[in-house]
C-alpha cells in the first residue's frame, strides 16, 4: 500500500476537438468556393460596370444590412445551442460546447456536450467529496523496526473470545481506513465490526450477527475492505458471493456470486485496488479472481489451473495484495512461499519462503497474509510460526522476524497465536489479526535496530 491515491477513472478527452478539425476541414473548402466565386463575380461585374451606378450605390446598404442580420442570426443561434445542453450539471466545463462555432450539426453539439458533462461531473464528485482509501503514502525507512508488545484494537486482551461489542470470535481479515478506522471480519459472529479510534467497543456495519443468506446476513465472512466510496466490500465467503454495504446502510448488494460462468469458491481475502478493481482469493479453485468496476465476471489473474507447485500455479492461496501499480502478491499456504506477478502475466516469481514447510530464515509454515511496504520489501503472516516475517528485495537473503520473535506462541502481549491477517495504518504501524487470542494487535512503528534488514 505504498502510495497515495490517484485518480479512480481515465477520461476521453472532450469531442469538441474532432469538432474543430472537422470544421478546419470546411473552412479551406469554404477558402476555395470563396475564390472561385470572387473570380466569377469580377468576371460578372466587369459586364455590368457597376463601379459607379445609382442602383448599386442604393443596393449596396441594403446587402449590407442584409448580411450583417444574418451573421446576428447566426451568432444568436450558435449561442443559444450550449444553452439548450446543460441540464444536469453546474460545472463550468460545459463551455467546452462553446468551440463548435462552424459546423453546428445538432448530432455533434449535442453528442459533444452530453459526454464532456458527465465525464466531468463523475470525476469531480469522486475527487471532491471522496477521500482515498486503502492506499498511503507510507515513508516507512529500510530499518524500520516495531514495538514488541503489541496494543490490544479489538476484542478481549486476555484472548478470550465473545459475541458482545467488546468481543471477537475468530477474526478474519481487517481493514485501516485513513481516518484510523478499523475493520474487522468477525467471522464466527458472521458481522463486520467496526471500531473507532480510542474505541475498544464495536460497531456492527454489515451483518446481523446471525448466519444466513439474505441481504442483511452473512455466512462466514472472510474478507473486507473499504472501496474508494466509502462503501464496504466483504467476501461472504460461506455464500459464495461478493457483497456491498453502501455507507450507512446495512443492506448488502450482491456484486457477485457462484454459477457455471463464474466459479467462485471459499474466499480466503479480498483487497481493492486503486482502480475499485476488487481481488478475491478462491482457495478452492486455487486461482485469484478480478472483478472490475460494474462487472459481475470475474477474470483469472493467477493460478486458476489444478494445484501445483509450478509458477503458473498455486496450491491453497490465502491472502492476496496489490500494489498501485498492479502488481500482484498471493500467500500461496500450501506452497509455503509468496508470489508475485507483473500485471497481465499468469506466470509468478518466488519472493519468499523457499517451497518447503519450517521456522528457519528462508522458510514458513503456513503463510496466511501479506503486505508490501513503500520500499517493495514484504511482510508475511507466518501462521504456524506465530511470527512475522519480512523479506527485502533481495530475496535470495532471507527473511527477518519483526514481530512475535519470541519463538513460541501464546497470549502474552509480546506473542502471538496463529495470525491471521496485517496491514499498516498511515503512520506505519502494523495491526495483525491476532486470530488465535481472538483479538487485534497493534505493533508501533519505531527506529532502527540490529534485526532490521541490510
Amino acid at each position: 500500500m505504498s502510495t497515495i491515491l490517484a485518480a479512480r477513472y481515465h477520461q476521453g478527452k472532450p469531442q469538441a476537438a474532432a469538432t474543430d478539425s472537422s470544421s478546419n476541414g470546411v473552412d479551406f473548402q469554404d477558402i476555395h468556393h470563396q475564390a472561385s466565386n470572387t473570380y466569377k463575380k469580377k468576371r460578372y461585374f466587369k459586364h455590368i460596370h457597376c463601379q459607379y451606378s445609382p442602383v448599386c450605390l442604393i443596393l449596396s446598404p441594403l446587402a449590407l444590412l442584409l448580411l450583417g442580420t444574418g451573421i446576428a442570426a447566426m451568432l444568436v443561434a450558435l449561442i443559444g445551442i450550449p444553452k439548450m445542453t446543460i441540464t444536469t450539471t453546474t460545472t463550468a466545463t460545459t463551455a467546452t460546447t462553446a468551440t463548435t462555432t462552424t459546423a453546428t450539426t445538432t448530432t455533434a453539439t449535442t453528442t459533444t456536450a452530453t459526454t464532456t458533462t458527465t465525464a466531468t461531473t463523475t470525476t469531480a464528485t469522486t475527487s471532491t467529496t471522496i477521500s482515498p482509501v486503502g492506499i498511503y503514502a507510507l515513508t516507512i525507512s529500510t530499518c524500520a523496526t516495531w514495538n514488541d508488545t503489541g496494543l490490544t484494537m479489538g476484542g478481549n486482551s486476555n484472548g478470550i473470545p465473545g459475541s458482545n461489542l467488546e468481543s471477537l470470535s475468530t477474526p478474519v481479515s481487517i481493514f485501516i481506513d485513513n481516518d484510523d478506522n478499523l475493520f474487522v471480519c468477525d467471522r464466527d459472529n458472521v458481522r463486520i465490526l467496526k471500531f473507532t479510534p480510542n474505541s475498544t467497543t464495536g460497531i456492527i456495519v454489515a451483518g446481523n450477527g446471525t448466519a444466513g443468506n439474505e441481504s442483511n446476513q452473512l455466512r462466514g465472512p472472510k474478507g473486507v475492505a473499504i472501496d474508494q466510496y466509502g462503501d464496504i466490500i466483504v467476501a461472504d465467503s460461506d455464500n459464495n458471493r461478493i457483497q456491498k454495504f453502501v455507507n450507512g446502510s446495512t443492506s448488502g448488494i450482491t456484486l457477485a456470486s457462484n454459477s457455471s460462468i463464474n466459479p467462485l469458491g471459499q474466499m480466503k481475502d479480498l483487497h481493492i485496488d486503486v482502480n475499485n478493481n476488487i481481488y478475491v482469493t478462491d482457495y478452492d479453485n486455487n486461482q485469484v479472481v478480478k472483478f472490475i468496476p460494474f462487472s459481475s465476471i470475474g477474470v483469472v489473474v493467477a493460478g486458476g489451473r489444478p494445484a501445483g507447485p509450478g509458477t503458473n500455479q498455486l496450491s491453497g492461496p490465502f491472502g492476496n495484495f496489490v500494489d498501485p501499480n498492479g502488481t500482484l502478491y498471493v500467500a500461496d499456504d500450501q506452497n509455503f512461499r509468496v508470489m508475485k506477478y507483473f500485471p497481465g502475466s499468469l506466470n509468478g516469481t518466488i519472493v519468499a519462503g523457499n517451497g518447503t514447510a519450517g521456522s528457519n530464515a528462508y522458510q514458513l509454515t503456513r503463510s496466511m497474509s501479506i503486505i508490501v511496504d513503500n520500499n517493495g520489501y514484504i511482510y508475511v503472516a507466518d501462521y504456524g510460526n506465530a511470527r512475522v516475517m519480512r523479506w527485502t528485495t533481495n530475496y535470495a537473503a532471507g527473511g527477518v522476524c519483526v514481530i512475535g520473535c519470541t519463538g513460541t506462541s501464546g497470549g502474552a502481549a509480546t506473542q502471538l497465536r496463529n495470525p491471521r491477517d496485517l496491514k499498516f495504518d498511515r503512520h506505519g504501524n502494523i495491526y495483525l489479526t491476532d486470530q488465535g487470542n481472538h483479538r487485534i494487535q497493534k505493533f508501533l512503528i519505531q527506529g532502527c535496530s540490529s534485526k532490521s534488514p541490510k
